[in-house]
């Protein structure tokens, strides 16, 4: 799994004035061969208190779906969300540098 620039290791990146250095990595190694097994391309995330996200990392990000207001699951209908738009940002260069990266691993 890689470590994505969010919550501890982006302070700790911070600290040591290497958030720069490592996001400049991840961009540099960024695969579009790797979209298609992202989980934010079939799965959602859903919270303890049933909100959803496209991702886990998302989900840490508070990165909740909106239409107005913040979404949860009991308001979306399955059938109407394919091929929404996914929230995405910096982060997301973790998963997609190199091999990629999902919960199951390496992508390619």
């Amino acid at each position: 799994m890689t470590n994505l620039p969010i919550a501890r290791f982006a302070s700790y990146l911070r600290h040591n004035n290497k958030l720069e250095e490592y996001m400049q990595l991840l961009i540099e190694n960024f695969n579009p061969a790797t979209f298609d097994g992202l989980m934010c391309r079939n799965t959602i995330s859903v919270g303890w208190r049933g909100e959803v996200y496209d991702c886990d990392f998302n989900q840490q990000l508070d990165m909740q779906w909106e239409n107005g207001r913040r979404l949860f699951l009991w308001d979306i209908n399955p059938d109407e969300i394919d091929n929404r738009p996914i929230m995405t940002g910096d982060h997301c260069f973790g998963c997609t540098a190199g091999a990629g990266s999902s919960c199951g691993g390496a992508l390619l």
